[in-house]
């Protein structure tokens, strides 16, 4: 028991333990973006804003022609 608390109370071992969670976030967050096709989803609105923002240009620009 005393050799977990000194372990604990290592500083070394408390940074290792923190980029190792730190590591299993990033990489559990990954996963969940992939199963949910998050990702995916995200660059499809993308595309889809841009594209208005290019409709909406050119219904200006014919608008004012007229």
């Amino acid at each position: 028991m005393l050799e977990i608390m000194e372990l604990l109370t290592n500083k070394v071992f408390l940074a290792i333990l923190l980029v190792v969670f730190i590591a299993m976030f990033f990489i559990m967050r990954e996963v969940y973006c992939w199963y949910f096709k998050l990702n995916k989803i995200v660059d499809l609105l993308e595309k889809s804003n841009q594209l208005e923002k290019e409709t909406n240009r050119l219904l200006e620009e014919l608008n004012n022609k007229l």
